[in-house]
């Protein structure tokens, strides 16, 4: 990693004492302007972040670990949260739990953060807008930390990573459709650009051009509940009545899939007899709904656990693999149901 730039380097820049530096951090209005302004600039030529932890750190070591998650609403990362505190709690370490909402610029702000609270890592999953377009700011960060990545990728960073293998079982819930004789699979689709739905995408298609079936279709609903009920109710009604009209739905989340069988069940449309429908995450209650859904099973709770594993062996510059991936499993409900024509 990078030296971290302390207070003592801002002062000599700055040309003041360490303490007018913690001056202009805390009590700014007691601060000259004049003064202020050179702390300022010189805190920004060394993009120095203050240590809110210095005074109460007598050894290196903070024993804490902080995990960015993009949406604390789903439950999908109920299970990972629960296997990472499981984990750092045997390892004497506490967790700082923070929310991104998907949003590059809480995500930014909250790295910052457990970086001025000197957490010995983090765990993250990045905030879902495209990898390529990840901020240098942030990218210059994160290689001063010690960082596990959880299920999404940042290009340019060989950061390690724990996923599952996102072709693969997108690849086995549209094989599975297949199976059950459906030619017609839309695919509700993730957010464009993030390296999961690009994954998820490319498994749909090729187990499509495996049986050189053309016919594909997709409606991007972003991985939320929400945006995938009022896409199936905006856009079905047209579907109907073309010869574009799917007879299975693969989305890209159990979120989604819920979504749909929401929708579904407003339009009157019926759940697996005119529309079968398989998800993605096995999710807590995706076996509750109406019908229960199939779904492709991730295992989170593992996922959550060795994203911790691996991160204590950053931590401990142990020799580590750069990419844990895990399989996925079909659980079959009654979404499905085979397509007779």
């Amino acid at each position: 990693m990078k030296k971290k730039s302390t207070i003592y380097d801002v002062a000599k820049i700055a040309g003041v004492s360490p303490s007018t530096i913690s001056r202009v951090m805390n009590t700014p209005e007691i601060v000259a302007e004049d003064t202020r302004l050179k702390v300022i600039n010189a805190v920004k030529e060394l993009a120095y972040i203050p240590n809110m932890m210095a005074a109460s750190m007598p050894r290196r070591r903070t024993n804490y670990i902080g995990l960015i998650i993009p949406d604390i609403t789903n439950i999908f990362f109920s299970n990972l949260v629960r296997g990472v505190q499981d984990v750092c709690e045997k390892h004497g370490y506490s967790v700082l739990v923070v929310n991104s909402d998907d949003s590059q610029e809480k995500e930014g702000r909250y790295l910052k953060l457990l970086y001025s609270r000197r957490v010995d890592g983090v765990i993250l999953t990045v905030a879902g807008y495209r990898e390529e377009e990840f901020p240098e700011e942030e990218i210059s960060l994160l290689k001063k930390m010690n960082i596990v990545l959880i299920d999404r990728e940042i290009n340019g960073m060989t950061t390690p990573i724990v996923k599952v293998n996102n072709f693969a079982g997108a690849y086995s819930a549209v094989k599975y459709l297949l199976t059950m004789k459906h030619k017609k699979i839309m695919y509700l689709a993730g957010i464009e650009g993030t390296r999961t739905n690009q994954e998820r995408k490319k498994g749909y298609l090729s187990a499509l051009k495996e049986v050189y079936i053309n016919w594909k279709k997709e409606l991007v609903a972003e991985f939320r509940l929400d945006t995938a009920y009022q896409k199936i109710i905006h856009h079905w009604p047209q579907l109907k009545n073309s010869d574009d009209l799917p007879t299975a739905i693969f989305a890209a989340n159990d979120l989604m899939a819920i979504g749909a069988l929401k929708a579904f069940a407003q339009l009157k449309v019926r759940v697996p007899e005119d529309i079968s429908i398989i998800g993605f995450d096995n999710i807590p209650f995706s076996d509750c709904t109406y019908p229960p859904l199939t779904t492709i099973a991730q295992p989170t709770y593992l996922i959550g656990q060795k994203a911790v594993e691996t991160l204590l062996k950053v931590i401990d510059r142990k020799k580590i693999k750069k990419s844990i991936e895990f399989e996925t499993e079909l659980i079959e409900r009654d979404s499905v149901c085979r397509w007779e024509v």
